[in-house]
């Protein structure tokens, strides 16, 4: 999905560029970003860097609560299975199991609140991702633990993403906050962002229940 997304904006023009990157300002407006290489200017500049978006904002004096949330995840490995047609499974739990077409299957997640950006693999999160997955695919238990990976969701309060412009930074987008629902929620909220962006009108969802206004965010400029 990652990659279709980018292949798709790059057909459409955008540039994609792997670089450390900070928020440029002019007079108490967001009017690009900033690189080693190079200064890009905008009229509004996206904040969509999941997890790590408080850290991109700390240089504006912006303290925005969104939290990491650790999730650990399991690949076993099925060489003597085609898995290419597997079903998604979504058991009556906050685990989940997926398949992909090289012998694969995932099991995951842990969801592991205040753990920071711990990027340690954890023997009772390993042990609680197997046997939820064993429990619903007890034929899993033959297969090769092929990767264990983990990844940090951004986690905002009450769990209710963060969409929408601070009033005191002129130009400036944030989007975050989508927590375990990113992979399914992200490209719907990324059309959105794109559209506040544009000044386009919002007409089919109320965004001001995702207001930065709506939480603890403070900004001391």
């Amino acid at each position: 999905m990652r990659e279709a997304l980018l292949n798709a904006a790059r057909k459409h023009g955008a540039v994609y560029l792997q670089e450390e990157a900070e928020l440029y300002t002019v007079e108490g407006k967001v009017t690009g970003v900033k690189t080693k290489s190079e200064t890009i200017t905008a009229d509004r500049v996206i904040a969509a860097t999941g997890a790590w978006t408080p850290y991109l904002l700390e240089p504006l004096g912006v303290q925005l609560p969104i939290e990491p949330q650790r999730g650990q995840i399991i690949h076993i490995r099925l060489p003597d299975q085609d898995t290419s047609k597997w079903p998604v499974v979504l058991p009556q739990t906050s685990y989940y199991l997926l398949s992909f077409s090289d012998h694969r299957v995932v099991v995951g997640a842990t969801r592991e609140t205040g753990s920071g950006f711990d990027y340690r693999l954890t023997a009772r999160g390993v042990s609680e991702v197997l046997n939820a997955g064993l429990d619903v695919a007890p034929g899993l238990s033959d297969g090769t633990l092929h990767e264990i990976r983990i990844g940090f969701r951004p986690m905002a309060p009450n769990h209710i993403p963060i969409l929408g412009f601070i009033p005191q930074y002129e130009g400036l987008v944030i989007a975050t906050g989508l927590g375990a629902s990113g992979l399914t929620m992200g490209p719907y909220f990324g059309k959105l962002a794109a559209e506040l962006s544009l000044d386009h009108p919002i007409e089919d969802i109320d965004l001001q229940p995702y207001a930065p206004s709506n939480c603890p965010v403070n900004v001391s400029k």
